[in-house]
């Protein structure tokens, strides 16, 4: 063999027409050693220039005694996306108490809990909002050397969304509220999610225009979080459906103009209209709302029609919508529709329609983290 060259098995260069596959499977064989092996001597030799630096500050957890001496090492595993790798944790005995310890765990960041690096958690968590926790376990494990149960999965979802602290719309912005009923809790009909996002037009790309969405709110239950993180949040532009009544939370308020329509077309059939007329009155309604300068005296005169033709319940429904339907004729709106959001709602109901029932709680982690990758990371 000449100097330098590598010492490759003989399997690898066996001319069966899988030379290709096998030597980079023996390549990342030999890479993943070599990287746990590097991976323990670093850390090792991290946690020996520390603990001769820091000495005199670190304290002991039981009577905070400083008179500190090494004490050996303390082996831990732990899992990243290139499988398992072994480590040393120096330890530290006091010589006031005798306790022996883990004085680096923090600094290092390897708390008692921890069984995994972020990369896998931020893998896991992925996943586990796009699938089933069980099948994001499988695929991790398939796609990557580091194994995580469905529960841990669970527990990695519920942990990062814990911790999302979403951000506040500007004075101005154009906030998008809606909310959908799922399969969760135990009332019968399930519980309701409300979702609020700002959304602004967004550059051209490829000829076509985008819309730039960010998480403002989501919660599964009432609508009183929502009407909370509004008021707190000092959001002043809101576009809804007319669901809720969030006058004293937002000083300038849209009614969807599809919404409008779509809701006209219900009290439409209360009031006995013929299923093929209800179209055109959809139509004349959404041409109505269109109208910045005719349109408020048009939206009067029409519910005075409705009225006397005896459709009462879908004039009534003018009437109550009225003080919102022309709100972005006076006050600057991204968007007098919650298209942008209908976007979102699709996505939402993919994720929570699995055929359980799930936990409030739970949900609400799967659908906040889902829509904080989905939007606020993007």
């Amino acid at each position: 063999m000449l100097p330098g060259e590598p010492d490759l098995p003989e399997a690898i260069l066996a001319p069966d027409g899988q030379a290709v596959n096998r030597l980079f499977h023996w390549l990342c064989q030999r890479s993943d050693t070599r990287l746990a092996g590097e991976y323990q001597e670093v850390l090792k030799q991290i946690q020996l220039d520390w603990f001769s630096r820091r000495r005199g500050s670190l304290h002991c957890p039981d009577c905070g005694g400083q008179h500190l001496i090494r004490k050996g090492w303390r082996s831990r595993e732990i899992t990243t996306s290139r499988g398992k790798i072994a480590m040393n944790v120096i330890q530290a005995s006091c010589k006031s108490c005798g306790r022996t310890f883990r004085p680096l765990n923090a600094a290092l960041g390897l708390p008692t809990s921890r069984r995994l690096l972020d990369e896998v958690a931020s893998h896991a968590a992925f996943l586990g909002t796009q699938m089933s926790f069980a099948r994001a376990a499988s695929i991790l494990q398939r796609l990557t050397q580091g194994g995580v149960s469905s529960e841990g999965v669970r527990r990695i979802v519920a942990q990062q969304a814990a911790k999302l602290q979403l951000s506040s719309p500007v004075a101005g912005q154009t906030v998008l509220v809606d909310a959908t009923k799922v399969k969760a809790g135990h009332k019968e009909r399930g519980e309701s999610v409300y979702l609020a996002v700002t959304a602004e037009a967004g550059p051209v790309q490829h000829g076509r225009p985008t819309c730039q969405k960010r998480l403002v709110h989501l919660h599964v239950g009432s609508s009183v979080e929502l009407k909370h993180r509004l008021k707190a949040a000092g959001v002043t532009h809101v576009v809804h459906d007319g669901g809720e009544n969030l006058e004293e939370c937002v000083p300038h308020l849209q009614r969807c103009r599809w919404h409008l329509g779509h809701q006209l077309k219900h009290y439409l059939w209360q009031d006995g209209v013929p299923h093929a007329f209800r179209g055109q009155f959809q139509d004349t309604m959404t041409r109505i709302v269109s109208d910045p300068i005719q349109g408020r005296k048009r939206f009067r005169r029409w519910q005075t029609n409705l009225a006397a033709m005896g459709l009462k319940t879908a004039a009534e429904h003018l009437k109550n919508a009225e003080k919102e339907a022309f709100t972005y004729t006076k006050e600057p709106f991204s968007y007098i529709d919650t298209s942008p959001l209908e976007r979102e709602m699709r996505e939402l109901n993919r994720r929570a329609d699995i055929g359980a029932r799930w936990s409030p709680k739970g949900l609400e982690n799967v659908l906040k983290l889902m829509f904080h990758q989905r939007l606020n990371e993007t």
